[in-house]
This record gives C-alpha cells, structure tokens and sequence, in this order.
C-alpha cells in the first residue's frame, strides 16, 4: 500500500501541473464542456465503449492463446489480466509494469510463467505491429497535416524508428530460438552464481530447475503459435480493432464540441495523427505517461483542432485514456487482492487474518 500511496502523489502532482498549464497556457478548460461530455450527452459513454471494445478483444486474444497452449481460463479472468495490465502500466514509468504483473496473475490462475511470457510477447507483437499498420496506412495524410508543426512531427519519426525497432527485437526473441536462448542463457547464468553459497545453493538449484522447465514451455508455446497460421492471422485482426478502439477514443471529445461534419475524411485524420502520436506518446517516462502523454497529444492535435477547444479535449482525452481505467483498475486488483485472504475466529475475541491455501 505504501508503494500505491506514493504513486498516487506522483500521478495527483503530474496531473495537477498538467492541468494547470493547460488551464493557463493551452487556451483554458471549459467545465461546462467537461459536464456536458461525461454526464449530460451520448460521446461520453461512446468513449467509455470505445475502451470496452478494445479491453474485450485483448482479453480475447488472451483468451485465444491460452487454450492454444492447452492450458485453462475463463474468458472473465482473461479480461481480468487486462485490466490488471493496464492498471499497473498506468501507475509504472513507461508502462512497464503492467506485462509482469498480468504473468504475475496468470501464473496465480494457472498458467505457467513460461507459457504466459510467450503469450504477452506474441501478444505486444501483434498489438505494436496493428498500430503500425495503421500508422504505415495514414502517413502520407499524417505528413500533410502534421507539416505546420514541425515538433510534433519529429516526434513521430523518432517514435516510428523506436517502435519499429522493437517489433524487429520481438519477433526474433519470440521466433528465434537462437535468439531467445542467448538471451535466457544470460539470465541462467546469473541464477547460477548463487550455488557458490552453501546457503542459498538448494534454492538456487530448484530456481535453476524451474528456470529450464519454464523456458522448455516457452519454447513449446511459441513453436506451436508458429505451426497455427489462421491463429496468427486472428490474433492480429483482433489486435487491429483493440488497437483501433483506443487509438479513436479522441473521436466523441472532437466529435461532443461540433467540431466534424461526419465526414470519413475527419475521422481518417484523427486515426493518422493518433497512430502516430501513439507510437511515441507510451515511451514516456511518467507512471503510464500520464501528463507527458497529454502534452504529446496537445502538441499533435493542434494540427487540426481549434486552440480554443484545445485544452478541454485533451483534458476529457485523458480521462477516458487514463483516469476511468485507473479507477477500473483499481478497483479490480483491490478485489483480488482481498480474495486472497479469509478472515477466521481462533477465539472469541481474536480474528486471525489467514492466507488462503492455494
């Protein structure tokens, strides 16, 4: 809890200056707007379906994987690892923290930490190489309208490089065995110099075992991923819409203020600069890049979105990106968390808080 107490000071100050420069130096938040969006009209609650639409399809990849790899889930606890994914991205520098912790919890529902690594890998993959894909589909209307800000299109090509870059690193690690040997043979290695302590030498032999077994089911998972085209090929649509749903959760904020013609124009141009705004926006080094990630956006939307109405987009943007599937989030692991214990009377007047058994 104390680590979630500190977070959440860092999260409440970056947001706090977030919104105060925005207030004062990005043409102002309109609260009436802000009301009216979440509470009073039908964009808010498209927003909030937009961020169901693509939890549910990631959760059915997960879902779709973890059979393959003949072990068992629920598709409710697949979505549960999703929303404990995006929870502990959001209070990590970078997001990193959010894969670790959804093997964390696959690995408490039954599946392996080897079996479940594979899947996340193949998983980023998929889901990095859709936004990609959309970006790829968008950048020669992203250039045109990103040219009147020359930052913001820096950023992208720097994001583009960075993002391409690590699909190329992912694939081999997850395709190549070579590869992922090399890498796990590292990792093995450091195990290993723990057997010179007579102390710690029985358990450094069992996490060495446990290592090799782990790493022989990875292996198993990502061959046999391999060996199912069709799958491969449904695990990326899936992640093309999961993808798509967050990339245009922009759309009802732009959509709330008048400011489209419902024309398909628009909305391709806000799917052409969000992909690309995306592929830089989540190497930011914030706890889930919150502030960093709305002044990215700023800078990328100014292209085509009044400076007026500027500051209230982005503020009601990063509501529906980051706030309400904190709060979601939260929530969820606050429950596991407390699944995970039982209170039991040992006397009349004591109450002995107990682990369960697993």
């Amino acid at each position: 809890m104390k680590k979630f107490a500190i977070y959440a000071v860092i999260i409440g100050i970056v947001s706090a200056v977030m919104i105060y420069l925005l207030n004062y130096f990005g043409g102002g938040i309109n609260i009436n707007d802000l009301y009216f969006f979440f509470l009073k009209s039908w964009w808010g609650l498209i927003g909030i379906g937009l961020m169901l639409v693509s939890w549910v399809t990631d959760a059915l990849n997960t879902y779709i994987l973890v059979r393959l790899s003949k072990s068992k889930i629920s598709f409710f606890r697949s979505l549960k690892a999703t929303i404990i994914s995006n929870f502990f991205g959001m209070i990590t520098p970078s997001s990193t923290g959010g894969q670790p912790m959804q093997v964390v919890y696959l690995n408490k529902v039954g599946v392996s930490p080897g079996i479940s690594t594979s899947i996340l890998v193949f998983k980023f993959i998929a889901w990095q190489g859709a936004i990609e894909m959309i970006a790829i589909f968008e950048l020669r209307r992203a250039i045109v309208l990103l040219n009147g800000v020359p930052s913001a299109l820096s950023l992208a090509i720097i994001g583009f490089i960075i993002s391409s870059s690590i699909i190329v690193l992912m694939i081999l690690f997850n395709f190549n065995r070579k590869v992922y040997n090399m890498f796990f043979n590292v990792i093995r290695k450091f195990i290993a110099l723990f057997k010179f302590s007579k102390r710690i030498r029985p358990k450094a032999e069992w996490l060495l075992q446990r290592f090799d077994n782990e790493i022989g089911k990875y292996s198993d998972s990502a061959k046999n991923f391999t060996q199912k085209p069709y799958i491969l090929v449904l695990v990326f649509v899936l992640s093309i819409v999961s993808s798509g749903a967050g990339l245009l959760l922009v759309l009802p904020t732009i959509a709330s203020l008048g400011l489209f013609n419902n024309g398909i124009q628009e909305f391709l141009d806000v799917l052409a600069i969000q992909s690309l705004a995306t592929l830089i926006i989540y190497y930011s080094p914030t706890p889930g890049s919150t502030g960093t990630a709305e002044g990215e956006f700023y800078l990328f939307f100014s292209a085509i979105v009044p400076g007026r109405y500027l500051a209230t987009i982005t503020i009601e943007w990063g509501i529906l990106r980051y706030f309400i599937p904190l709060i979601i989030g939260f929530i969820v692991v606050l429950f596991e968390s407390l699944r995970g214990i039982k209170v039991t009377p040992e006397k009349e007047k004591d109450v002995i808080i107990k682990e369960k058994s697993s």
